[in-house]
């Protein structure tokens, strides 16, 4: 992963494709994210993310468990482990929400999605993702990476 200039904090914006990476075993670019989930517990690295990512994540884990993918316990786990991250969890407002929907309603991406657009815009951070898909038709809206370019 690329260091920041020296003295120079790196901030990201991560959504839950990247976190789910975390705990599911056998995802594309698995290395990457296991760098990125140590540079932010090591303070290397400062993350950001909607506070809806904690419903995406405990429903990637609910289908995993469900699924024989992970026992409950590691579900639990994972959720623990990934809370102590110190992640900034960032609100959508009600009065925020309307660019949500505007960023929905023109880049043809879900609600879920267009969250993690706004905050990365709001906050001027780039938004680091494994969604092939936001990664394309989110880059008119912000500074959008995949995770396997770091």
């Amino acid at each position: 992963m690329a260091e920041g200039g020296e003295g120079k904090e790196i901030k990201l914006v991560i959504d839950a494709s990247v976190a789910v990476k975390w705990f599911i075993p056998g995802e594309p670019w698995e290395e990457e994210a296991r760098v990125l989930k140590n540079s932010i517990a090591l303070d290397r690295v400062k993350a950001y993310a909607p506070t809806l990512i904690i419903y995406e994540l405990a429903s990637v884990i609910s289908k995993a468990v469900k699924n024989s993918v992970l026992t409950l316990e590691d579900g639990v786990s994972a959720l623990k482990s990934i809370g102590a991250l110190g992640i900034n969890m960032v609100p959508v407002l009600w009065n925020e929400a309307s660019e949500v929907l505007e960023i929905a309603v023109t880049s043809g991406l879900t609600i879920y999605d267009s969250a993690y657009l706004w905050l990365s815009r709001k906050l001027g951070e780039k938004l680091v993702t494994a969604d092939k898909d936001l990664r394309q038709k989110g880059k008119v809206v912000t500074d959008v990476s995949l995770l396997g370019e770091l």
